[in-house]
């Protein structure tokens, strides 16, 4: 089963959305891309937010809208829950009147955690009287993330929502998806321009520039092609790698080439927990003068920039055996 667009196109004053695409209806599917590349409109549409000018849109079978055939279900009978990046929340309710107000509205078929539960499990408990007015821009993303679940929805739909996180909550946050995901069956969509995140929740990934999608796929796939690497900035160059140490062996993360140290020969009594034996694949020059070295590993294909200097004083060449070297705490 899967969500679907076909021939999809949205119009927005004078910027145009066009999708061509399929994404599995398990685990999550991260749409990266950079600023005004058209993501938030993508979920805005699958949600029924903004009407189709062309094309169709169906979920695990059911069309949800089809332009041709004149079908169009509304936004509030999709069964897709949607977290804007400001949250968005009633601000004349308190915590629990939020919460109370998605709870009363869920379908009685669906289970979803109720409001107690749930703000044990995202950590706001002594929030739930307070109003909303009066919470931090962390505090807010946490209510709204269990605003929806509490809703029960058949598909999450998420814009930005580490936008407002920092250090130990992001990584909570973040693990919390994946584990509720995973645990409860719900698939999500997760809008993010940052790298960083992409690579590290992303069963499936959507790549768009300019309001079109570029590529899809699984990360070990989508990450290595050179249109996606043309979305990065220079110094977010890397390559996505599972299985890291300091990470499970599930996990995804993304090793940007600045923290690759290369060796030509096998290191030996090193602190570095992530050595990864393989062969120059490719070289080339960046227009800063830095070296890129791309290195095939078991890992997959590691990139490392290093300078002129360097290139010469370890005798690299296409071919040659090199090791990649990289901390944990680099990651």
């Amino acid at each position: 089963m899967s969500l679907d667009l076909r021939g999809a196109i949205v119009r927005r004053g004078g910027f145009r959305l066009s999708a061509e695409l399929s994404v599995p209806s398990e685990g999550i599917t991260v749409v990266f891309g950079p600023s005004g590349s058209g993501k938030s409109m993508l979920l805005s549409a699958i949600a029924g937010l903004h009407r189709l000018t062309a094309g169709s849109l169906a979920f695990n079978g059911r069309v949800l809208e089809d332009v041709a055939g004149q079908q169009r279900t509304p936004a509030h009978e999709r069964a897709i829950g949607l977290v804007f990046q400001d949250a968005r929340l009633f601000p004349h309710l308190s915590v629990r009147g939020n919460l109370h107000y998605a709870e009363h509205r869920r379908p009685a078929a669906r289970n979803a955690p109720i409001t107690l539960e749930i703000s044990r499990l995202l950590e706001f408990e002594e929030l739930l009287d307070r109003p909303v007015k009066n919470l931090s821009g962390g505090e807010r993303s946490r209510v709204a993330l269990a605003r929806a679940i509490v809703s029960a929805p058949e598909l999450l739909l998420l814009d930005e929502p580490f936008a407002a996180l920092d250090g130990r909550r992001r990584r909570d946050f973040a693990n919390f998806l994946k584990a509720y995901s995973r645990d409860q069956g719900v698939p999500m969509i997760v809008v993010t321009h940052l790298i960083d995140e992409a690579a590290e929740l992303a069963n499936h990934i959507v790549a768009m520039r300019a309001g079109r999608v570029i590529c899809s796929g699984r990360p070990a796939d989508v990450m290595t092609r050179p249109e996606f690497a043309d979305l990065l900035a220079p110094r977010d160059r890397g390559a996505w790698v599972q299985g890291a140490a300091g990470f499970a062996s599930g996990d995804g993360v993304w090793v940007r080439a600045d923290s690759v140290l290369l060796a030509s020969a096998e290191p030996r009594g090193i602190s570095a927990r992530n050595v990864w034996p393989g062969t120059v694949s490719g070289i080339v020059r960046e227009p800063d003068g830095a070296i890129l070295v791309s290195l095939a590993t078991a890992k997959g294909y590691i990139l490392s920039r290093i300078t002129l200097e360097a290139l010469a004083d370890l005798r690299l060449a296409e071919g040659a055996h090199a090791w990649a070297i990289v901390k944990a705490h680099a990651l």
